[in-house]
């Protein structure tokens, strides 16, 4: 079936492109979403109003690429891998990680849009093609800079253990709290009834009577002795 896009579709073409498809495909995914139109003799008017109007988006779709085209061109990317000592990585470099890379530098793109010119297996610069419009592509550089296995386990071990959880930071505020109503050195300083009999006790009170008499005695008791020598 002939149809003519009037949205962008990955792998197919964008707005504005006449393609052929499958029955199947146009009749149950593209034209029911408003991805295509039928290019049909039935609706040849409207159709041909439709491409002049979809034809000068087209258009600007072009020069708005175009000028990212430019910008993502100039760009070098550098993407962090474990590898051996032989420079070869646990694993290999996808577009996945090209496109969080872009995305980082404020270019979201579908993954699907990057094709890398071949597998990316080791450290080193390999190139990759990133499809902006079906009439706009571009070459990138990607750079694979090598990561110690080791120093990266460590790494991520040390980061897990430091960070705490949201139930751990939950968990450490009541127990904060009931640290601080068990500090003695914390709350009310009023001494119990303990602490202030030993202070009594320690030293009496001013003007205390017990003290007076005691005193007194020991005032009277010289006199006594003074009047005896005097009888002698």
């Amino acid at each position: 079936m002939q149809l003519i896009l009037i949205k962008d579709v990955p792998h197919l073409g964008s707005l504005g492109d006449q393609v052929r498809v499958k029955d199947g495909f146009a009749r149950n995914y593209l034209l029911p979403q408003g991805f295509a139109i039928a290019a049909s003799s039935k609706n040849a008017r409207q159709i041909a109003h439709k491409r002049k109007f979809l034809e000068v988006l087209r258009q600007d779709a072009i020069v708005a690429a175009e000028k990212e085209a430019d910008k993502v061109g100039e760009l070098e990317l550098e993407i962090s891998a474990k590898a051996g000592a032989n420079g070869r990585l646990f694993g290999s470099v996808t577009n996945r990680q090209i496109q969080a890379a872009l995305a980082e530098m404020g270019y979201d793109l579908d993954r699907r849009s990057i094709t890398l010119h071949t597998p990316i297996k080791s450290v080193g610069t390999f190139g990759a093609t990133v499809k902006l419009h079906s009439d706009v592509k571009t070459d990138i550089s990607v750079k694979v800079i090598p990561i110690d296995p080791a120093a990266a386990d460590l790494k991520e071990a040390a980061e897990g253990e430091d960070a705490p959880t949201a139930g751990q930071e939950q968990q450490a505020a009541p127990e904060a709290a009931q640290a601080a109503d068990d500090d003695p050195r914390i709350g009310d300083e009023t001494p119990t009834s303990g602490e202030s009999a030993a202070s009594e006790t320690a030293a009496p009170a001013e003007g205390d009577p017990h003290q007076s008499t005691a005193e007194d005695a020991g005032t009277a008791a010289v006199p006594a002795e003074n009047e005896g020598e005097s009888q002698a």
